[in-house]
């Protein structure tokens, strides 16, 4: 099979990758705004804020690429069903974008290139591709079944 650039959707590739970096952003900014409200109740009236700050520092830095991890993987899984072709690729493409994206951010957030970076990266690339692949699989079991 020959692989053509031209057969890629990139919109597709472009919108999916931010929408899996934004997603994981509003999932934090949920948690801690929760966990803001219970501050606030509990001491009926304004929260502490260098808690909550401690709290959303310690939160997104585990929680934030497990979140981008699954959303890379199922985000690829549903927007690359419509691809008729080339669907591992845009699985792959859309896993090497968010990789990049969420290197940057994490960059410009005050953030250092060390070897849980680019593990991250590699993981982020492989469960893009594997979501591409796996709705490849359906696909191809969905035209090839009889009814």
């Amino acid at each position: 099979m020959k692989l053509l650039f031209t057969n890629i959707r990139w919109l597709r590739v472009v919108v999916s990758s931010f929408l899996i970096i934004v997603l994981s952003f509003l999932v934090i900014t949920i948690i801690t705004t929760g966990y803001s409200f219970i501050l606030a109740f509990e001491s009926h009236g304004k929260p502490d804020q260098v808690a909550i700050n401690h709290f959303a520092a310690t939160i997104s830095r585990w929680l934030m690429p497990l979140l981008e991890i699954t959303f890379t993987f199922v985000i690829a899984l549903i927007s690359t069903k419509k691809a008729m072709n080339n669907i591992s690729i845009h699985g792959l493409l859309i896993g090497i974008l968010v990789g990049l994206l969420s290197t940057i951010v994490k960059i410009s957030f005050g953030g250092q290139l060390n070897y849980r970076t680019y593990i991250f990266f590699f993981i982020t690339v492989g469960l893009g591709f594997v979501g591409g692949y796996f709705s490849q699989r359906q696909l191809t079991k969905k035209i090839k079944s009889p009814a």
